[in-house]
C-alpha cells in the first residue's frame, strides 16, 4: 500500500528541516545581541548563504529526473519524463492528429516501444471515507462501459484496498482467474484450475484453509509471493454492463489462534442479468468489525507483458458507495501511478463516482512524490 499523499508543502518542509533547524540555532545566538536591526541584517545575510551553499552543479553523468509535460516543435505534445531539459527516459508524443506513441526516449529521440512488465497498476485511486464504520455491508457500484477482451489480463478492483479491524483485503473481478480446490496445512491442496473471468476476494496476514469459506463452484489459494494471504474466487462470466460488489458480515465465526474470528462475504449482482454471484467467505478477528476509513480502487494488468501501443482505450465508473445501506462521504481522494510506467490512466471525481479511463497515455499537470506522480481528485477544507 501506498503511504498518504503528503501534499507538495508539507513535503518541502520536510526536506527544508535540516535548514530550519540551523536557522532557529543561529536565531538563538542573534537573540542575545541587542541590536535586532544588524541581527536581522545577519540573519539574512546567513539564510541567503545557507541557500547557496545548498545548491551544487548538476552531474551531467547522473542527471535528477523530473516528469513534465512540454510542446514540441512541430506542435505534438509530450508528457514523461525529462534529463537536464531533454526528452529522456518513458514518456508519451502527442501528436495534433494521428495516434499517440509511447515507449524509451533518449537524447530528445523515440528509442522503442514501452514493454509493460506486470503487474502494472495502471491506476490507483486513493480515497477516504467520512469516518470509520461498524461494517455490515459495504457496498460500491461499478459501470463497465466498454468491452474488455478476453486477450487482455486484466484486474478491476473497486473494493482494491482496505482494512477490517487492521487486516487488509482486496477484492474484484479479473479477465482470467482459477484456484485450487482447497488447502491443506496452510498449503493449496490439488491442481490448479483455470477458471475464465472471475471474482476474487483475497486478505493479508494468513495462510490457513480454516480462515476461509469457498461458495459452491468456487476456488481457493494459500500463497506467499505477495506476502502470506489467503483468497476465495468463483466464476462470473462479467462484460459491459453494471455491477455492485460488495462486502457482507456474516453469522458464521471460526476459533483460530484462540481468537474469535467472524466471516465476510464478497457478493457481485448482475444488473443485467438481476442475478446474484457470490465469491466466497474470509475470516477477520472478532464480532464488531470496524472498516477503516481509507480505501482503495485499482486497476492492473497481469501476467502477461504488453505493448502499450497495443492498447485500446476502456472506460469506467466506481461509485455510489454505500455503507450498511446508506451513502456516505469521501472528504478526500486522488490518484496515483506508479513512476516506472508511462501515465496510460486517468480518473475524475464527481457526484459520488469516480469516472477512469484507461489504454491511452494521458497528457496533464501531474504532482510528485518519491515513487510516484499523482492528482488530487477531492480535498475539502
Amino acid at each position: 500500500m501506498q503511504d498518504f499523499i503528503v501534499k507538495p508543502a508539507a513535503r518541502h518542509k520536510i526536506k527544508s528541516m535540516k535548514r530550519f533547524e540551523l536557522i532557529v540555532r543561529y536565531r538563538k545566538f542573534l537573540a542575545q545581541m541587542h541590536n535586532e536591526k544588524m541581527a536581522s541584517i545577519i540573519l539574512i545575510g546567513f539564510i541567503l548563504l545557507l541557500s547557496m551553499e545548498c545548491k551544487s552543479q548538476e552531474n551531467p553523468l547522473e542527471p535528477p529526473v523530473s516528469y513534465t509535460k512540454m510542446k514540441l516543435p512541430d506542435g505534438s505534445n509530450y508528457f514523461g519524463q525529462v534529463e537536464s531539459g531533454e526528452l529522456n527516459g518513458i514518456g508519451s508524443i502527442i501528436p495534433k492528429s494521428g495516434a499517440a506513441n509511447t515507449g524509451y526516449f533518449q537524447d530528445g529521440e523515440y528509442l522503442a516501444d514501452f514493454i509493460a512488465t506486470p503487474p502494472w497498476h495502471m491506476i490507483a485511486i486513493d480515497y477516504q471515507l467520512d469516518t470509520s464504520y461498524l461494517l455490515e455491508t459495504f457496498e460500491i457500484e461499478l459501470n463497465i462501459h466498454t468491452e474488455i477482451s478476453d486477450s487482455l489480463y486484466l484486474y478491476i478492483a473497486p473494493i482494491g484496498g482496505g482494512q477490517i479491524n487492521g487486516q487488509s483485503y482486496y477484492g474484484g473481478i479479473q479477465t482470467h482467474c482459477g484456484g485450487y480446490n482447497s488447502i491443506r496445512k496452510n498449503e493449496n491442496y490439488g491442481e490448479f484450475s483455470e477458471i475464465g473471468r472471475a471474482m476474487i476476494f483475497s486478505r493479508w496476514g494468513d495462510r490457513r484453509g480454516e480462515a476461509l469459506k469457498q461458495a459452491a463452484g468456487g476456488k481457493c489459494e494459500s500463497s506467499g509471493y505477495e506476502g502470506d494471504f489467503i483468497s476465495v474466487r468463483n466464476g462470473i462470466n462479467w462484460g459491459k454492463g453494471t455491477y455492485t460488489i460488495s462486502l457482507v458480515k456474516t453469522k458464521e465465526t471460526v476459533v483460530l489462534d484462540s481468537v474469535l474470528h467472524t466471516f465476510v462475504e464478497m457478493r457481485v449482482f448482475d444488473h443485467k442479468q438481476k442475478k446474484l454471484f457470490v465469491c466466497g467467505s474470509l475470516a477477520f478477528p472478532g464480532t464488531d468489525l470496524i472498516l477503516d476509513p481509507r480505501q482503495f480502487i485499482f486497476f492492473e494488468l497481469y501476467l502477461k507483458r504488453v505493448n502499450v501501443n497495443k492498447l485500446s482505450s476502456a472506460k469506467f465508473t466506481c461509485g455510489n458507495i454505500r455503507i450498511n445501506g446508506k451513502s456516505v462521504n469521501i472528504p478526500f481522494a486522488a490518484t496515483n501511478y506508479d513512476k516506472g510506467f508511462p501515465k496510460f490512466a486517468s480518473a475524475t471525481y464527481e457526484n459520488g463516482n469516480f469516472s477512469v479511463e484507461i489504454g491511452k497515455p494521458i497528457y496533464g499537470d501531474v504532482l510528485e512524490l518519491e515513487d510516484i506522480f499523482y492528482e488530487i481528485l477531492k480535498e475539502e477544507e
